[in-house]
């Protein structure tokens, strides 16, 4: 009886023991896994930074923030399917700005729809073909920030949602494209009814013998604009066929000096217009 009532005991502690074991509390995550929890609240615009910095970035020059300033927006362009390369776009209400940063992959840490604060000071301010930009120095120019820097001076804001307000792209037409609007460059903008010139059904996005310095470019007819269409063969659809006919595009509106462009990030930014 006795070694019957012992071996009960020790059934029962080795069941709470092993009930204890498979009870854990819920993980609690209070802060992003990446980036500089300390960032404070945004205190500038996109545009206001950009107003403040417009001789450098006209001029294609460049300068090192020195004062306190943090923007905020949401991430509308970034490196997932490699037609965007070692930078990401951020938009808020007022503007958009390219933020340059030495390393691939950046769509792991900043997905589209991910809502960012940049802490700008000890970055430098300037103009890549007179687009603005924020990032480091590089032979006296506007650069990339450095792999390690980067997550110093972001931090991010909730979780990524691409149905978020800044993700709504702003639907323009020809008549966009005039000086005044230069200045409010890499804005996520929707384009209609426009047509790729150089589709015909089997002519490639960026095959690599088009190429100069890996980039390709194509045209998109938009009333009477020929839009530069900006393409890397280093996208993962580079070698798929233009799509051909009537189509809505989302993208990024840039310029080089001063040619327009336009950027798109994946052709899940691209609708087929049923004829």
């Amino acid at each position: 009886m006795k070694a019957i009532k012992y071996l009960s005991i020790l059934a029962l502690s080795l069941f709470t023991a092993t009930s204890c074991m498979n009870e854990f509390d819920e993980p609690v995550f209070d802060q992003p896994p990446f980036g500089n929890n300390e960032i404070g609240e945004a205190n500038t615009t996109i545009a206001e930074l950009k107003a403040k910095y417009a001789s450098t970035i006209s001029a294609s020059g460049v300068k090192e923030v020195t004062e306190d300033i943090i923007i905020e927006g949401v991430v509308v362009a970034n490196d997932e399917t490699g037609n965007v390369y070692k930078q990401f776009i951020i938009n808020d209400e007022t503007g958009a700005i390219i933020i340059g940063v030495n390393d691939v992959g950046l769509y792991a840490m900043v997905p589209i729809g991910q809502r960012v604060r940049i802490d700008c000071k000890g970055l430098h301010v300037g103009g890549y073909g007179k687009m603005a930009q924020v990032g480091g120095l590089y032979e006296g120019k506007v650069g990339r920030m450095g792999k390690s820097v980067f997550p110093k001076h972001v931090r991010l804001v909730g979780t990524p949602n691409i149905e978020q307000e800044g993700m709504q792209p702003e639907v323009i037409d020809d008549s966009y494209f005039t000086n005044e609007n230069k200045e409010n460059l890499a804005k996520f903008v929707r384009i209609e009814n426009v047509e790729i010139t150089e589709a015909d059904g089997t002519e490639l996005w960026a095959p690599e013998d088009l190429a100069y310095n890996n980039v390709v470019e194509r045209h998109i007819k938009m009333g009477k604009t020929n839009l530069v269409l900006r393409m890397s063969t280093y996208a993962d659809f580079a070698n798929e066929a233009l799509p051909d006919g009537k189509l809505n595009i989302n993208g990024v509106l840039t310029r080089y000096n001063d040619y327009w462009q336009f950027v798109i990030s994946s052709t899940k930014d691209i609708e087929q217009i049923a004829e």
